[in-house]
């Protein structure tokens, strides 16, 4: 197995479907990469949604626990990951058509702890609009964690890498649970220990910007849980 790709679920019936599409329109066989879908309490038809799936194609595995945040569903799916590289994908998300073969073809390539590529805000609603890949040949500039925070810069998402499970076990860095934003101190903690990480620029993935999200909810409430979780 190559790939695992692990979801967090929690009421995303609008989305998930589309999100799914995206990950089934790739130039993988099923048998080279899998989809781990994690709900994480939902209470809409999110997990029904999700088990229809399950039912359609052997490479999507549904997971159901109590509710404990994205990190919590996180840290469950990838207990269970069989693939040499994990990739976390939110649900209100999605990615390119036919990427996942080129992506992985340059991980293995260039022997990468870490690959990184570009990603784009989308409005709800949006048709999905990709920029054709270009690449030139599949060698990649290879450097360490640091030398990559100080060139590109660090951006916090973890659905912008693809990490190399064996570094995830030989760290033991897992998700935080209970907070948000919790993939930013992942995604660094993970990105100061490689030595081989790498950034290609092609257009993979997009973030869409979803009423009431955890980076949009205006709440009092919500705002002060979220305030002191980036603090």
């Amino acid at each position: 197995m190559k790939l695992s790709i692990v979801i967090p679920l929690y009421n995303k019936e609008k989305y998930i479907d589309r999100c799914l599409q995206s990950l089934l329109n790739q130039d993988l066989s099923s048998s080279e990469y899998e989809i781990i879908i994690v709900d994480d309490g939902s209470t809409d038809s999110s997990c029904s949604i999700a088990r229809n799936y399950t039912e359609k194609h052997v490479n999507i595995h549904l997971f159901r626990q109590k509710n404990k945040g994205a990190g919590g569903a996180r840290n469950r799916g990838l207990e269970v990951t069989k693939g040499d590289y994990i990739y976390f994908l939110d649900a209100d998300d999605y990615i390119a058509n036919n990427v996942l073969k080129t992506l992985l073809d340059l991980a293995y390539i260039n022997k990468l702890e870490i690959l990184v590529f570009n990603s784009w805000y989308a409005e709800d609603g949006a048709e999905p609009n990709f920029s054709p890949p270009k690449l030139e040949n599949n060698v990649l500039k290879v450097v360490d964690g640091m030398a990559y925070i100080i060139e590109p810069g660090l951006r916090n998402s973890a659905c912008l890498y693809i990490f190399k499970k064996s570094l995830l076990v030989d760290t033991g860095i897992k998700f935080k649970e209970g907070r948000f934003m919790e993939d930013s101190i992942f995604s660094a903690s993970l990105i100061l220990k490689v030595r081989r990480v790498s950034k290609v620029k092609l257009d993979v993935h997009r973030y869409v910007n979803v009423e009431n999200a955890s980076t949009t909810n205006t709440d009092p409430t919500h705002l002060l849980k979220f305030i002191d979780d980036l603090v």
